[in-house]
């Protein structure tokens, strides 16, 4: 690791973009904010290492001419299309219309297309959609990585699934993938010189393998088997068939599709209640037994907030040696 003021950083990534071609500054600070945010919450394998894969993806896709716009509006309904952004950038439009649709219509369902490189983390959204007072589910597609339990040639994305629940004190995110491992998760180790787990990959002939190259050349394991890979199928779906986006093989310029559920509880049962009630039950959470050498029970979410907001009073930050030269190497 090596340690580097957040003003340079934010200098490298704006140089970065703007030698690959890239002109919009607001597209560039929306993929600086999201991209610095995962890295300073723990969550590195979608942070400054994905600017990269951005820039790659922009060789090969070309540079973003035009702005996100929406395709297709039917009230609390909507599709949103990237016009070929970079993935956060499209996410971050659709998510703004998700809040204002919810606010208006109660509920929102927003699918985001034709977009590339990286969508980030869908916790970001949903931290978003939690500022604003309402429950957000979010999921992604992805390029195929992921087998079938039972088989060993990619067949679906590593597909996360988040939710974000707002609540009096401590919020509640949850964000997972239904891999048993993130491809980024596994990049960062690489990265950063350590061995992959065990259960991770397999190889084209579906034999158990550490090599970070299989998890392109064979497959990923599915989270947990059938359950995992049922929740990653139904994702699969959702942000591909239902949106008309790409999916299963035909995703094969990374995430292609991305959805969001938000909704208001505030018209439902009312925010004072609806926060009050969920915060009641996460403090039984938090208060229920534990073993003595676990100092707290800590809710979905809290770990990432925590480390999010003591990075955050911090003028430097600690990044991975490897992405660091990539960037100065990417800002030249």
């Amino acid at each position: 690791m090596v340690t580097i003021p957040k003003s340079k950083i934010r200098d490298l990534c704006q140089r970065t973009f703007k030698n690959a071609g890239l002109s919009d500054d607001d597209a560039i600070e929306t993929i600086h904010n999201h991209l610095i945010y995962n890295e300073m919450s723990g969550k590195k394998s979608h942070g400054l290492l994905r600017i990269k894969w951005c820039i790659d993806a922009m060789k090969k896709k070309g540079v973003p001419k035009a702005k996100p716009s929406v395709a297709l509006d039917l009230g609390a309904l909507a599709i949103v299309d990237g016009q070929n952004n970079i993935g956060v950038v499209a996410a971050e439009h659709g998510a703004h219309i998700a809040i204002e649709k919810a606010k208006v219509h109660g509920i929102s369902f927003v699918g985001v297309r034709n977009h590339f490189g990286t969508t980030g983390t869908m916790n970001y959204y949903n931290r978003l959609f939690v500022e604003h007072g309402l429950i957000g589910i979010a999921g992604c597609n992805s390029q195929a990585l992921v087998c079938h339990p039972e088989g060993f040639d990619p067949v679906i994305g590593t597909n996360p699934i988040s939710f974000g629940i707002p609540s009096k004190k401590t919020p509640c995110v949850i964000d997972i993938t239904t891999a048993q491992w993130a491809y980024g998760k596994l990049l960062q180790l690489h990265k950063a010189g350590q061995d992959l787990p065990v259960d991770a990959i397999v190889d084209k002939d579906g034999k158990p393998s550490q090599d970070i190259r299989d998890a392109m050349n064979g497959a990923m394991l599915p989270m947990n088997g059938y359950k995992g890979f049922s929740v990653g199928l139904a994702i699969e779906i959702l942000s591909g068939a239902l949106i008309g986006a790409k999916s299963g093989h035909n995703a094969v310029s990374g995430s292609d599709g991305l959805f969001f559920i938000t909704i208001n509880p505030d018209m439902l049962v009312g925010q004072e209640q609806f926060e009050e009630h969920v915060e009641a039950l996460l403090q039984e959470v938090k208060a229920s037994r534990h073993d003595a050498e676990i100092s707290e029970i800590l809710i979905p979410g809290e770990r990432s907030e925590r480390l999010h907001s003591a990075a955050n009073s911090s003028e430097t930050i600690d990044i991975i040696d490897t992405v660091y030269q990539d960037l100065k190497d990417l800002a030249a």
